[in-house]
């Protein structure tokens, strides 16, 4: 590689996405740092890298992975991952385990700092329907945009579907759409989700977290709208999150796109396309594996139709 073959790589994806060195620059390093960077008179660090690249949001973030992402931040970020899976699949005491070690062992830098809060925000979340007293949804507010304030200081939540978001802010926004939607503040949750699925579509991205980040902030709009009996424009958003999945070879997200349309069947009184779903989700859920969104399945079947599945 020649000095400055990663500055005019960078140079390049900017300019395609149409980006000054200013927009790249925000909420990661100076628009200077980016400058130098271009012309081959800065290396940037590895966290610093990842940022730009994310946020360029391209498949050579792939190649570019293999001479500057370091074994220790990738394995790093993948224990969050998997502390989050945990959560999922209810076993949230070891998730809280997992988490304190992976905080003592935390890279000093900013991203990863911000990436331990999302992890923690994200298990409050999770933690909040079972023990809503230990966990309030106004602490793991705070908590979510003292994260985002790390890279966004002065973040306006009314106006910013032209910023390019790493994917750490994004899942951020999305916990804070969430707190609002469990707050009953739809509205205000209604209108950040689709401010956040607007910079979504604006900035295109090949990045894999991109893609299903999409998909469930368009979820969560669907069932945001159905808290608000607004059920066809919900329906409109299952739709889209589903032709989203199968565009994207997601599938792994079909269940829960699904579990909300049958939750919005039942409310409108389409029982049996409901019934038909739960029995397809349950049969699937149950065959691999997936005791979390089985036991969801069920819980409606049960209460909302009389059925045992």
């Amino acid at each position: 590689m020649q000095k400055n073959s990663l500055g005019d790589t960078l140079r390049e994806l900017r300019k395609q996405k149409r980006l000054s060195q200013e927009d790249l620059a925000e909420g990661i390093c100076s628009p200077v740092s980016i400058s130098r960077i271009e012309n081959g008179n800065q290396i940037p660090s590895q966290p610093v890298l990842e940022a730009l690249l994310e946020k360029l949001g391209t498949g050579l973030y792939q190649i570019c992975n293999v001479y500057y992402r370091s074994e220790q931040q990738q394995a790093f970020e993948e224990k969050a991952q998997a502390i989050i899976n945990l959560g999922d699949e209810e076993n949230i005491d070891q998730a809280w385990n997992e988490l304190e070690h992976l905080q003592q062992n935390s890279p000093d830098d900013t991203r990863s700092r911000q990436l331990c809060w999302l992890v923690e925000a994200t298990l409050r979340l999770q933690c909040h329907d079972t023990a809503p007293e230990s966990y309030p949804l106004q602490e793991t507010m705070v908590l979510a945009q003292k994260a985002l304030a790390l890279t966004r200081p002065n973040f306006d939540y009314e106006n910013f579907p032209s910023s390019v978001l790493t994917i750490f802010e994004v899942d951020l926004l999305h916990i804070i759409v969430a707190i609002w939607a469990g707050m009953d503040r739809n509205m205000d949750a209604l209108r950040l989700g689709e401010r956040l699925y607007a910079s979504l579509k604006k900035h295109e991205s090949d990045v894999v977290s991109y893609q299903r980040a999409k998909i469930n902030v368009v979820r969560n709009l669907g069932a945001i709208l159905a808290k608000m009996k607004m059920y066809q424009d919900a329906l409109q958003y299952i739709d889209e999150a589903e032709a989203l999945s199968l565009k994207n070879n997601e599938h792994s997200l079909l269940v829960m796109i699904e579990l909300t349309r049958a939750e919005i069947y039942c409310l409108i009184d389409r029982k049996e396309e409901c019934a038909d779903i739960l029995k397809t989700l349950a049969a699937y859920t149950a065959l691999t594996k997936q005791k979390t969104y089985l036991s969801s399945i069920q819980r409606l079947a049960h209460d909302k139709l009389g059925l045992d599945l």
